[in-house]
């Protein structure tokens, strides 16, 4: 081998070497940058624990007290990728006792004056809305206050602290420009929340939700029966703990959509996938 032949081997070992240096300078507190050079293969030779590629997340739950609420709380906590989850709520809640709720932080607030209460929202990766009440429970104006005026507030305090991904819940039929009070009200939030600009915002709409409420009204407690005997392939009804299912599988993909309206036969599809 000549003398160029020999200058160029030591060269490119040279290089080799000062590369899996660099890497392994890297601060500790750049690990996902280190993790994705090395994955790339940039910096062959070099390895990246299993630690290393698992990036832990913080989660946010409004209107865990609510049956789907509850059973998003619930699949939050049985994710190792949660390290943290906080629920927002107007009272404290008698959680399971069990270890894996430990992660799982309270936070009491006054949704009327939810702007005071801005540091709760602060370091939030995934946030997931499921607030709602109903028109026979809190009148056409309570109504519209909880399921836009809070939702919506909600989301700007988020917004505001650089959350970068909303998780909406609202019903099959949403439309703004309906006569009808609820699909109105629901089409007018999902508009409203839409303009706000999160990297990420998924939309779920299901059909009539399939639970057990303590407090099940007269003919709500007809339809879920009949539901339940003649809707078996979820149609046009869904339990809560399949949309709660679909909402956390959609949140820890890797590639997300910008706006992602899920229709019901999706949320069934995609909770049936996982």
């Amino acid at each position: 081998m000549d003398r160029i032949g020999v200058r160029l081997l030591v060269l490119l070992f040279c290089i080799s070497i000062t590369l899996c240096t660099v890497a392994e300078d890297i601060p500790e507190d750049c690990g996902e940058q280190k993790s994705r050079m090395l994955e790339s293969g940039e910096f062959e030779g070099c390895k990246v624990t299993e630690d290393q590629k698992t990036v832990k997340r913080v989660a946010l739950v409004l209107g865990a007290s609510g049956e789907t609420g509850k059973e998003v709380l619930q699949q939050l906590v049985n994710r190792p990728e949660y390290s943290r989850i906080v629920s927002i709520g107007r009272r404290q809640l008698d959680l399971p006792n069990d270890p894996s709720y430990e992660r799982v932080e309270q936070k009491v607030v006054d949704f009327d004056n939810l702007e005071k209460y801005s540091a709760e929202f602060e370091g939030i990766d995934a946030a997931f809305c499921c607030l709602g009440t109903t028109r026979a429970k809190s009148g056409a104006e309570g109504f519209v206050k909880v399921d836009h005026d809070y939702v919506l507030q909600a989301a700007k305090l988020l917004k505001a602290n650089h959350c970068p991904e909303f998780h909406l819940l609202t019903s099959k039929g949403s439309n703004e420009n309906s006569w009808l009070l609820y699909p109105s009200t629901k089409g007018k939030v999902e508009n409203d929340v839409t303009a706000l600009d999160f990297d990420h915002l998924s939309i779920y709409r299901p059909g009539l939700l399939l639970c057990d409420r303590k407090d099940r009204r007269f003919f709500e407690n007809i339809f879920q029966s009949v539901a339940r005997y003649t809707d078996k392939s979820s149609w046009w009804s869904v339990p809560t703990d399949v949309v709660a299912s679909a909402m956390v599988i959609a949140s820890l993909k890797v590639e997300k959509e910008k706006v992602n309206i899920v229709e019901h036969d999706r949320i069934v599809t995609n909770a049936q996938n996982d």
